[in-house]
C-alpha cells in the first residue's frame, strides 16, 4: 500500500514537471540587423572641371575620376558626403546621399 502511495505521487510529481515545463513560454529571439554594412556607389563626373581623387566622408577612395568618368566605390551605408579633389588640392562641392537608398552621384558642376 505505501509502495502504491508512493508510485502515485511520484508519477503525480512528474506529470506536474512536465505541465509546468510545458506552458513556460519562451522569448523571441531580439531582431537581428539585416542588410549590408558596406554599400556600392556610383560617382559619375558630368562636367568639364569635374576630375580628380573621390573622397567620401573626408577621407580618399583611392579612386580617380575623369572628367565626363565613371567610378564606383564601397562606402560605409547611411549618409555620406561625397567630393572630389584634384591634383591641385582644389575640393569639389560635397554631394550627400543617403546609401542604400542612393546608390548614384553626378557631379554636374565643380564648386
Amino acid at each position: 500500500m505505501k509502495d502504491k502511495f508512493l508510485k502515485s505521487i511520484l508519477i503525480m510529481s512528474f506529470l506536474v514537471f512536465l505541465i509546468i515545463a510545458g506552458c513556460q513560454q519562451t522569448q523571441p529571439l531580439p531582431p537581428q540587423p539585416t542588410g549590408p554594412t558596406t554599400c556600392t556607389l556610383t560617382i559619375y563626373s558630368q562636367c568639364f572641371a569635374c576630375w580628380g581623387y573621390v573622397w567620401v566622408n573626408g577621407l580618399s577612395t583611392g579612386k580617380y575620376i575623369d572628367t565626363n568618368g565613371m567610378v564606383q566605390v564601397s562606402v560605409p551605408c547611411g549618409v555620406a558626403a561625397v567630393q572630389i579633389v584634384d591634383e591641385f588640392g582644389n575640393y569639389s562641392h560635397q554631394e550627400i546621399v543617403q546609401t542604400p537608398q542612393t546608390s548614384i552621384v553626378i557631379f554636374t558642376y565643380f564648386w
